[in-house]
């Protein structure tokens, strides 16, 4: 049930963040002259990513049930699922996300700038309200509550990095072609811009957790949970050189040899994604792990 649990996060997590991170990307990255009128496919990838994060919802819930009782049979035990829900941490958080969720899928029905400012707006507390679970809801009183908010800052800041990237991707693509070329660099200087910001808030909310969570002692490579989070820790450590050098030594040639400075970003920000689903597989298994 382990792997099965692992998964579950690693789909929710991915689905979240891309769902948040695109909906970022598009309202506030892109400038407002250059946002294109939501196509069907466009519709349709939301829809999907919200299905996938309604349905890994749901399907967390029954996993933890089983967790809970005695296995797989009481993963669709009501008597099981219910009591997880009504007398847990994990259930009084999880009804508040089932209903964001709901709402969600709700908002994606909505016409024009109102479903793209309600669809941001509920992502995102989707994908932060899961800082009320796990290692960050151990802990009772001020503490704790800090950790709930900074674990939630936390993941916004990744999503928002991680999930902007395919847009990012598809940016790179129509600047490659020619049309709307000033407002195309324009999008790409406004997400160095936040992205910048977005990198730091991972690295310092990350620290934070670490220290809340295990103090200033490790690594101890013995245990399972701090040698994956080692392991994490080195890999968004390479995410960042990636983006420095994408920044730094890449964007600066776009006035030159622009079809190999595009190719090389590219190739950079694909990089940054596979190593993002790494980093994000690693934080779906070791949250299963004590941290000590």
């Amino acid at each position: 049930m382990d792997e099965a649990l692992i998964t579950c996060r690693f789909v929710h997590f991915c689905t979240a963040m891309l769902l948040f991170g695109s909906s970022a990307f598009n309202g506030l990255v892109v400038p407002a002259g250059l946002r294109d009128a939501p196509t069907t496919l466009k519709r349709r990838i939301e829809l999907a990513l919200a299905l996938l994060v309604v349905i890994t919802t749901v399907v967390w819930l029954g996993l933890e049930a089983g967790e809970a009782g005695d296995g797989w049979q009481d993963t669709v035990n009501p008597e099981v699922v219910w009591s997880v829900m009504a007398a847990t941490s994990f259930g009084a958080a999880w009804a508040i996300r089932l209903g964001l969720g709901a709402l969600l899928l709700g908002a994606l029905f909505l016409p024009g700038k109102v479903r793209s400012s309600f669809v941001l707006a509920l992502s995102a507390a989707l994908l932060a309200s899961l800082g009320l679970v796990g290692h960050a809801a151990m802990e009772e009183g001020a503490t704790g509550w800090l950790h709930r908010l900074n674990q939630g800052l936390h993941l916004l800041s990744a999503g928002f990095w991680i999930g902007c990237l395919p847009p990012l991707l598809a940016c790179l693509t129509r600047l490659r072609r020619g049309p709307h070329r000033l407002g195309l660099v324009e999008t790409l200087k406004r997400f160095s811009g936040s992205g910048h910001i977005a990198v730091a808030l991972v690295l310092i909310t990350g620290t934070i957790n670490s220290w809340l969570i295990l103090g200033a002692g490790w690594p101890d490579f013995g245990s399972p949970y701090q040698l994956l989070l080692f392991i994490k820790v080195s890999l968004v450590a390479t995410m960042v050189l990636i983006a420095i050098v994408n920044r730094y030594l890449i964007v600066p040639r776009l006035g030159g040899d622009e079809s190999r400075a595009l190719r090389a970003l590219a190739v950079g920000t694909i990089g940054e994604l596979a190593l993002g689903a790494v980093v994000i597989g690693l934080v779906s298994a070791f949250a299963t792990f004590d941290p000590v």
